[in-house]
């Protein structure tokens, strides 16, 4: 991609940054359906402090550190438009803002709330519909690949009881079309590059605490990362 588009998708994913951080702000907090909607020391409604990152009351520090998430997402936005164009690098942008919000909100609360994986399922969706419409082969291949991811993680999460969360069964279809929409090999890849990462994750943990029985480890982070290395690495340009 010329270097005015990598500059722009840049300049697109920095600005994205504070409603990516609101979003991590509310998400982050364990439990089915919690979300943050007060200030941690006087308990005042956050309302635009999720975005600013502190809180208006008290001065708190809330989310992220400060330019962290805006800084990562322009990077990564940046790497996919230098790497990918076209349809390929709207998708790989999208992973990546959607990405970070996932892999943060499952790594301080090890869960995938359901809000977020269905507007990354429903973005990717999206676009594929208005940027591949007119290649019902692509858009039809892209869609058998959302459903076989799904299949896959179903499955998983029935020969472990429940060791792959509900979450991730849910975030599949959305990677699956990205991952999937250049080819079946990409799909095939995104899987082995996913199970890679979070071995490499789980074996880490296990290692800090010293000991690899009753370690749990969030499966989106390898996920997100196994999609985002395929779609960068492993199709065509455009």
């Amino acid at each position: 991609m010329r270097i005015d588009g990598v500059a722009l998708a840049g300049v697109a994913g920095f600005c994205a940054g504070p409603w990516l951080r609101a979003a991590i702000v509310r998400h982050a907090v364990p439990g089915p359906g919690a979300r943050r909607s007060t200030c941690p020391r006087c308990a005042a409604p956050l309302g635009g402090s999720a975005v600013s990152g502190r809180t208006r009351c008290c001065r708190v520090p809330v989310g992220p550190p400060a330019a962290s998430v805006e800084i990562v997402a322009a990077l990564g936005c940046g790497v996919v438009a230098a790497a990918r164009a076209g349809p390929a690098a709207v998708l790989g942008c999208w992973v990546v803002v959607c990405g970070i919000v996932l892999v943060a909100v499952d790594a301080a609360a090890h869960r995938l709330p359901a809000p977020l994986t269905a507007v990354t399922t429903a973005g990717a969706g999206a676009a594929l519909l208005l940027i591949d419409g007119r290649d019902p082969t692509t858009a039809v291949r892209a869609v058998a690949a959302a459903a076989v991811a799904a299949g896959v993680l179903l499955l998983l999460r029935a020969v472990t009881r429940g060791g792959i969360g509900g979450g991730d069964c849910a975030l599949a279809p959305g990677l699956g079309v990205a991952a999937g929409r250049d080819g079946w090999a990409g799909l095939a890849l995104a899987g082995v590059a996913t199970t890679v990462l979070g071995a490499v994750h789980a074996a880490s943990a296990a290692l800090v605490v010293g000991r690899a029985r009753g370690v749990e480890v969030p499966f989106g982070p390898a996920m997100v990362g196994g999609a985002l290395a395929v779609i960068v690495g492993g199709g065509p340009p455009g």
